[in-house]
Order: structure tokens, then sequence, then C-alpha cells
């Protein structure tokens, strides 16, 4: 039961090997069964600590008594004792134990080596806890043994399969029957692993399955739309057969804690540990079981497969049998893996999978009641249990404080390690630094499609043949490699589309301001979209911001955090740069949400966020910046850091897959909708790796000089922050009463603006075309 690690109570009856939810006492009383042995036998070889203050003589005594009992009624089981000598013998150990005080004394401490793996007396080191005692799988020597408790109700097919001999030599799902010997033949754990895969790729070649791996969905995307195939998957054969293997080794205490990625490292394996055939024969009659029911199940289909994600929790099911209800399990069940792999960006542990496989199955009933709900949702968002999750606020906080509290930890940890790392070569040296923010910027200036008079084809049509013909008369050329694109100088390119029949977009060339070509370029489109919007056809809507991460980092992840922090500090930014009607009129913000937006997990999230800035803090503190900055990394490597943070943050903190947004849950692209989205840094199946900041708070610029005042915001912006770095300067929490932006009056939007304005050297004047907008647009409220 510990191959998963920390256990609490509560979980008992979800993937417990030997003790079902149900039968769980406090205080469990002596079974004959394996279980008790197992007891004693940690006891007799000390797997308890010595600990002066804990050792009780009146324990010892007591527990010498019952092992030796124990030893004896198994010499007499291996003898062909009948069965009522051996259960009077039971009686008569019992009998000896006063009033069975012994076995009052492995009931005080059953629960506590069961519990968890904190327990300050276990002698272990914690990381390697699933070693230690595996429920019905452990011998006196620390290794897997012949007993396969699976569940309490099958101890008769346990005890038919104690009676089994060993062979070296088994046939997938066969359990060999032969004269009962004494002692059972023990497999290395590479051994095994070789035995399993031969069992695995016999099972599938005899049903007729084919064992893969979904990596994503079919998809189709053009300039505006992006469809998925909802029952087609990318999937991938590699490998595949080889992880679910490692899987059932690591639920038997045989291998390391590892991610699902194969590997061939022979350290993976804990050398230490071995498995008994029986126990083998057992996975393998397990696993025959899973594969004939599978081939059942898909008997009418044209193509027979068995996905990784239906083979995990099938096996788990019919090792654990956690849960009395099949198809519930399955329903959930089935949905953990890609749900698991979508939450922690492919990078998550076996350890970590059983956590979430837990979740999924305690809040099963809840989880199906929202699915049904939510049919369509499910289809669209690609996943029935994130639906399910966008639209319940209680199983959503839940999941956030039981399941992703851990791991954000322990991520964010690993990262600030990684962040404060030292070139080895140059302590005492002094590095030189790149001081220099030369930001480099791409536009997404989107407007509304108002018009109704479209001809010949539909909006896309319409609105393209207005743009093509005003540009061509301005003296714009088509592109080679991309016919909707056009240029006036053959560097810098302008793409025109309709998005979703919504919006007509315009996206360009990656810039740095100032330079020639695109301040031509989009002079141009600026003067077409004015005659677009005097004749009635748009309207202005949004400014996407794009700017490339290593430009204005450095590399340096902490920078983000900072950038972060001042945006969710300061929410009247929103509005000042933002549409500010739409924002008090129609809550327009939940497009761009920051965490005072959030309707349940505001909270959760500020706590998070001080948390990281809190352990931030403390681990540069006193450090130099020159020795630590990451200025000698190559760009590759400084871009990793920055995808390892963008994935905690949007996740972790931002929580962005889990979302809700005008009660919608059904919209793939919910993930990005934040201020400033960095999932655009590691790129997600939907959202394409640019290496990019997106700033979607800001309203569609109305001519270029306030395209260009964007651009100096930002500039001066990241300046800041980044003087603030090389300062190593602490940096601020995030109030907790933080206000959202709606509810900041007219003054203090305009007023908090200026001061900030100030404080990053630039000059509240330059910026009166943002500021009217917020005053007039409220006074007529």
């Amino acid at each position: 039961m510990l191959a998963f690690g920390s256990l609490s109570f509560d979980y008992q009856n979800v993937l417990t090997p030997a003790l079902n939810g149900k039968l769980f006492f406090s205080k469990p009383p002596i079974e004959k069964n394996s279980t008790d042995k197992m007891l004693v036998d940690a006891f007799k070889e000390k797997k308890i600590a010595d600990r002066i203050d804990w050792k009780d003589p009146y324990l010892t005594s007591k527990t010498y008594k019952v092992t030796k009992e124990f030893q004896e009624l198994d010499y007499k089981k291996n003898t062909g004792f009948s069965k009522k000598e051996k259960d009077d013998f039971y009686q008569l150990a019992h009998g000896k134990n006063e009033g069975s005080n012994g076995a009052n004394v492995l009931n005080v401490f059953l629960p506590l080596l069961l519990g968890t793996a904190d327990n300050f007396f276990l002698k272990v080191n914690i990381s390697d806890i699933n070693g230690i005692i595996s429920l019905g799988n452990s011998n006196k020597e620390g290794t897997a043994s012949d007993k396969g408790d699976r569940v309490p109700e099958k101890n008769r097919e346990q005890t038919r399969a104690e009676s089994q001999q060993a062979s070296s030599e088994m046939k997938p799902g066969k359990r060999k029957r032969g004269k009962e010997l004494n002692v059972d033949v023990l497999l290395s754990p590479r051994e095994a692993a070789g035995h399993l895969l031969n069992t695995v790729n016999k099972l599938a070649e005899e049903h007729g399955l084919s064992i893969e791996r979904v990596i994503g969905h079919k998809k189709w995307k053009t300039n505006g739309y992006l469809r998925f195939d909802s029952t087609d998957y990318v999937t991938t054969k590699e490998n595949v057969k080889e992880i679910f293997v490692d899987f059932i080794l690591f639920t038997e205490g045989l291998l390391r804690d590892q991610k699902f990625i194969y590997s061939n490292d022979a350290d993976k394996y804990r050398s230490n540990q071995t498995i008994s055939h029986k126990r083998i024969e057992i996975i393998d009659s397990i696993l025959s079981e899973m594969f004939a029911q599978r081939q059942i199940e898909m008997s009418d289909r044209y193509r027979q497969y068995y996905y990784l994600g239906q083979l995990l929790p099938d096996y788990l099911y019919e090792n654990f049998k956690g849960s009395d209800d099949s198809r519930g399990y399955q329903f959930v069940g089935h949905e953990t893996f890609q749900f698991f792999e979508r939450m922690l960006f492919g990078d998550g542990y076996f350890s970590e999978y059983d956590h979430f496989m837990r979740f999924s199955v305690r809040y099963k009933r809840e989880l199906i009641d929202e699915i049904r709900k939510e049919t369509v949702g499910c289809i669209k968002c690609k996943n029935s249990i994130i639906a399910a999750l966008r639209s319940n606020h209680k199983l959503r906080m839940t999941f956030n404080e039981e399941v992703m509290g851990s791991k954000f930890r322990r991520r964010w940890l690993d990262a600030l390690n990684d962040m404060s790392e030292k070139k080895p070569d140059t302590a005492g040296q002094g590095i030189p630094l790149d001081k220099r923010i030369d930001l480099k910027f791409g536009e997404e200036l989107e407007y509304d499609l108002i018009s109704e008079d479209e001809q010949g084809g539909g909006s896309s049509y319409y609105y393209l043949n207005k743009v093509n013909k005003h540009m061509k008369r301005l003296g714009a050329n088509k592109t080679g490699y991309d016919p909707e694109s056009f240029t006036f100088d053959g560097q810098f390119y302008v793409t025109p589309f309709v998005d979703f029949r919504r919006w007509l977009e315009f996206n360009c060339t990656p810039y740095h301001d100032g330079d020639a070509g695109a301040n031509n370029c989009l002079e141009k489109v600026f003067e077409l979209v004015d005659l677009m919007i005097k004749d009635g056809l748009i309207g202005y809507a949004s400014g996407h911001k794009h700017v490339d991460a290593l430009s204005a980092t450095h590399g340096n992840p902490g920078a983000l955090l900072e950038l972060q922090r001042e945006i969710e500090s300061n929410p009247y930014l929103i509005r000042a740069f933002g549409n500010n009607d739409r924002i008090v009129k129609n809550n327009e913000s939940q497009w761009y949400k920051l965490f005072s937006d959030y309707s349940d997990m505001r909270g959760l999230a500020i706590e998070r966020i001080n948390w990281m800035i809190a352990t931030y803090n403390e681990k540069l503190a006193g450090s130099n910046y020159e020795e630590a900055n990451g200025d000698w990394l190559t760009d590759s490597e400084k871009l990793d850091k920055l995808k390892q943070f963008s994935k905690i943050y949007s996740h972790f903190v931002q929580m962005a897959p889990l979302q809700q947004m005008f009660g919608e849950i059904a919209d793939v692209m919910i993930d990005k909708y934040m201020a400033i989205s960095l999932l655009h840094i590691p790129g997600t199946e939907v959202i394409d790796p640019y290496s990019t900041m997106e700033f979607r708070f800001f309203r569609c610029p109305e001519n270029m000089q306030e395209l260009k005042l964007i651009n100096q915001f930002l500039q001066a912006w990241f300046e800041y922050i980044h003087d603030r770095r090389m300062r190593n300067e602490p940096i601020e929490a995030v109030p907790d009463d933080v206000k959202a932006s709606q509810d900041y009056t007219t003054e203090e939007v305009v007023h908090h603006t200026i001061q900030y304005l100030r404080k990053l050297g630039l000059n509240p004047d330059d910026y009166h075309s943002f500021l009217d907008k917020v005053s007039k647009g409220l006074s007529r409220l």
C-alpha cells in the first residue's frame, strides 16, 4: 500500500491493496493472514527506529512472543497440519497473549504504519517510503513476497495462489499448479520487467489490441479557425508497453518514482527488492482479465486499441478493487490520465498520477453528475473532468487544495533552486551584464464585425476582399510564402484574417519599436481601419500585444514573477489601458482576468503568489545578482527556465485551465484568458509556443501614436523591473484586500494611473487619450 507514498485515512477506500474502506477500523483485530505476519516481521526486523524515548520493554516482550508464535504457525502450515489444528493453534496464540495484549499492541501501531510517510519512527528515507512495506507483498527480507492479497473478499483465491508451484516459465494469465513448494523463486525488478513486458506483448497479440498513448487531438488550424476532431487522436506506440510495465513495478515497490517517460537506466529499479513468481502469476492473471474484457468492449470497432490512459486505471481497479462501482470508476478513470497530463504539462510522476486517481475516484459521483449536465462542454473542452471542475466551484477548490497544493510547492522550490544556480567557474568573478532592454513586439489588432452587408461567400470573403483592394491601392505587395499576407518593403508583413466570424484581425511580423518598415506598414493599416470604421463595417475591440520573453527578461524568471506581482497589485491599470466601458458594463475583464476577478479561488491564488515571492526573496537575500543572474546561459537554456516558471505560474497560481468565463466551460482557449498570459512561452496543445508573453488587457490602439505609447509603457515597465532585479531588491507581496478592477471609481483609476506612470519615469500628459476615455466613459453611466 505504501508503494504510492503518503496515505491518509480519508483515502483508504480508493487504492488500498488489502484493506477496503468499508472494512477499515481504527483498531483492526488480528487476522489470520499474511498482513499480521508482515507487521510482526516489521517489528522483529527493526524496521521501526530504535528511539530511547519510544522503546517499551512490554512492547518488545509481546512482539517477541507474537513473532515466535507466528514463526511456529508458518512451520505448521507448511508441514501439512489440518485446518482444525491450524485453527486450534490460532486460538492458542491468542490465548497466550494475556488477554490479546499482543494484538492490542499491534492494533495501536497498525494505523501509524499505514497512515503517512511522515511518521517519525519509520527508519527510512521518506523519499524511499514506497519500498519499506507493500501490504501483502513483503517478507522478512524486505522483498516483495508470495502473498497476493488484492482484497479481503479474495482470500480464497489467495489461498489457492499460495499453493501453486513457482515456475520460471509461465504463460500469460495461467497459474501453474503442482506439488506445493516451501520456497518460492524470487525475481529481481529487471527480471520481473522482462517477464511482464512479455506478458503484455502476448496478450496484446492474442486479443488483437494495439497499445498506444494519446498525445493530442487531431486538429486543423487556419487563419481565424482552430478545429478539433473530438473522437480522433494523435497517438504513439513508442515505449508505451514499457511505461505501463514500469508503472506496475512501481506499484509493487520495485521501481523508483519517475515520469511517464521510458528510460533504460538501471538505477530506476530498487535493486534491493525482489518479487515472487506467485505474485507475478497474480499480476499475469489480472492483465489477462483486463485484456479479455477490453477485447469484448472493442468488438464492434473497426480499429481495436488499448490506450495507456485506459490501461493504468483498469490495472489499478483490477489489482486493488478500490471501488465497488466498476462503471463509475471506468467513466472517470479513463479521463484521468489525460486530465493529469494536461494539468502537469505531461511532466507528472507515477505517484502524482495516483493522487489524481484518488481524487477522481473519491469524487466520482460529483464528477459524473456535473459531466452529465455539461455533455456539449465536455466534448468541446476535450476532457470531461476539466469541464466538470470549470462548472463546479466546490470541486474546483477541492482539487486545487487536495491535489495541486503539494505539487505546486515541490515544483516551485525546484525551480527556485535552478534560478539561483551559479556558474561553476566564475565564483568571485564579475560577469559582464547586458543591462539594456530592447523589446521585440508583435501585434494582434482586433476589430468587431458590425456590418450586415455580407455578400459573395460570407464574412471572411467580404471583409478580406475590402482589405485586399485597399492595400493594393496603397501599393502593398502579396508575399510568396503566404498569399494572405502583404508587405511594403519585403521585410515587414501584415496578415489580415477573420477570427471565428466575429473579428477582423491583423497580425504582423515581430519588430522593434522604431523599425522604419514596421512604422510605414502599420500606418497604412490604421489608414485602412479608419475608412472601414467610417463605413460602419468594424469597431474597435482589443489590441493584444506580444512581447518576446527573452528580450524582456534576459532569461530571468524573477522578472516574470515581479511583472505578475505588479499587475495583480495594480488592477486599475486594466481599466486605464483596456476597454473601460466594457469592463464596467459587461464584465469584459473575464477575457483578461486578474486574481481580484476570481470568484472562488482569489484567496488561494494570492496566497500562492505571495508564498512564491517570500521564498524567492529569502533564497536570493544577500546573494550577488551578478553571479547568479543567468547571463552566462545560452538563449535556449534561459528559455527553458522561463518555460519552467510559466508552467508553474499558469497552472498552479493562475489555475488557468480551470477558470470559468461567462458561465461557459467549453472554450478550448480559456487557458490564455488572463491579463498577462505566459502560456505562449511553453505552448500547449492549442496555444502556439511563440516564446512570448501576451498582454491581453490592452484595448485596440486607435492610431499609430497610441500603439507607440503602449510600446513605450512596456519598455519603461520592464526597465523598472530589470533595474530592481539587478539590485536584488525584495519583491513586495500582493495585498490580500486588493480590489477588482471594476470596483475602482473614475477618480481612483485616473489618480493611481498617473502616479504609476510617474513611478516608471513616464509623462502622464502623453497618455491623456487613454485617461480621457476612462473619465468620459464613466461619466455617461
